[in-house]
């Protein structure tokens, strides 16, 4: 198994030919989708047995309705449905309510984060649904040394009220940065897109005047280089 991550530049032949099947790229597009997938599959799986133990729970009261018969009567599927409908939108008002929302973060600490891939599921399905800022949506002017020094950042996450995880790329390119943990007082938030500021950073600071005007729109068409 050590052969199929065996570094290209010291591959012999016949390693580099056990390497072809890997390095397909519709092999990595299927890896990526499996990825992906993974935890919504999961959350499906777990939703079909709550269902399952609700419906097997019901089914004996079958008899009673539809004596004689082999199946459960098709009511008991609405019911089972209606059922968990009623345990999720209980959950969500009790997350509404500051002590239920403290107890459940405790319980979410103590229990859930210990089962594998619980916070990959709970951080996706918030993204998804708007619960939750996708990374990268919020673009940051920061000064984390107080010197008045402005540096371009990307939010990746609010930890609290008052701080802020920040992603700072580095010019050309943008794939390396630094982290930081900045409070809220240092942070100055743009109206732009993360495209916007993007191009600033792989354009080592060209149109960065963007980042600092109100209107975006004229901006960016300013921007853009006139066609002969």
């Amino acid at each position: 198994m050590a052969e199929l991550f065996t570094d290209d530049n010291h591959e012999t032949p016949e390693d580099g030919a056990k390497l072809v099947w890997y390095q397909r790229p519709w092999l990595k597009t299927l890896v990526k989708g499996a990825i992906y997938s993974l935890p919504f599959l999961i959350l499906l799986f777990l939703v079909t047995l709550l269902f399952d133990l609700i419906f097997g729970l019901l089914s004996p009261l079958s008899a009673i309705i539809a004596p004689g018969s082999e199946k459960p009567h098709w009511i008991f599927h609405i019911i089972s449905l209606s059922i968990i409908f009623g345990i999720f939108y209980l959950i969500g008002l009790s997350a509404k309510n500051r002590v239920s929302k403290y107890y459940f973060s405790l319980f979410e600490k103590e229990y859930l984060k210990r089962i594998p891939l619980y916070t990959t599921i709970r951080d996706l399905v918030q993204q998804f649904t708007g619960m939750k800022k996708m990374p990268f949506s919020d673009v940051v002017l920061i000064d984390t040394f107080e010197s008045g020094v402005l540096m371009t950042g990307f939010v990746t996450e609010q930890v609290s009220d008052d701080l802020y995880t920040v992603f700072v790329p580095t010019a050309p390119n943008p794939t390396n940065g630094n982290i930081y943990h900045v409070p809220a007082s240092r942070i100055t938030f743009v109206d732009a897109t993360p495209e916007e500021a993007m191009r600033t950073i792989v354009g080592m600071g060209t149109g960065s005047y963007c980042l600092f005007r109100e209107d975006q729109i004229d901006c960016i068409e300013e921007a853009e280089p006139e066609k002969a």
